[in-house]
């Protein structure tokens, strides 16, 4: 999956509408708060980024910085490159993919099902992208020349659009079922 198509709104299916109470709609917040996280390891990230182009900072830090985040060490567990069963289920795209989605597809409800097949398949291409930044980084780690942090600078910027993307639709279309059917986050 390319970064646009990640990003293509109009190819996300869409998930039926629940009524929740405000005690089930917990469930959805809880997942949004778990992806804050995230995002604030990805912010950090941009701020080395903007150090190293202002001089304040050395090529080299970066690759460390990517290469250390929760979200790059997480989908290592699961076996990004070559789709290795997990060793652990103990990170946020396993809990998502072994223990959220399944427990939702049990509900047998196909617009909801659409949707957690599309949800997998952005995992695969964020994924990809990390691990496209992550190169870059080390790269750039032997060769601090401009072009190379200027590759992971395009690199970094596909990954953030993409992740805040699809934590956006990921929240809105299974955030209100995880509350409808119970499944705790």
């Amino acid at each position: 999956m390319t970064p646009e198509e990640l990003e293509d709104d109009a190819a996300r299916p869409r998930a039926p509408e629940f009524a929740l109470t405000p005690f089930q709609e917990l469930n959805g917040k809880g997942l949004a708060a778990i992806h804050r996280w995230y995002l604030r390891d990805l912010s950090a990230v941009g701020a080395l980024m903007g150090d190293i182009r202002a001089g304040l900072a050395q090529p080299g830090e970066l690759a460390p910085a990517v290469r250390g985040m929760p979200m790059a060490r997480n989908l290592a567990l699961f076996g990004t490159a070559c789709g290795q069963q997990c060793r652990a289920i103990t990170t946020h795209h396993q809990i998502e993919d072994f223990h959220l989605y399944p427990a939702l597809e049990r509900q047998e409800n196909p617009g909801l099902n659409a949707v957690l097949a599309r949800l997998r398949a952005e995992h695969r291409g964020l994924e990809v992208l990390i691990e496209t930044l992550a190169a870059a980084a080390d790269a750039l780690a032997e060769d601090p020349a401009p072009a190379r942090f200027d590759a992971c600078a395009t690199g970094f910027a596909a990954l953030d659009r993409a992740v805040r993307s699809h934590f956006r639709y990921e929240e809105d279309e299974i955030g209100p079922a995880l509350g409808y059917y119970e499944v705790r986050v």
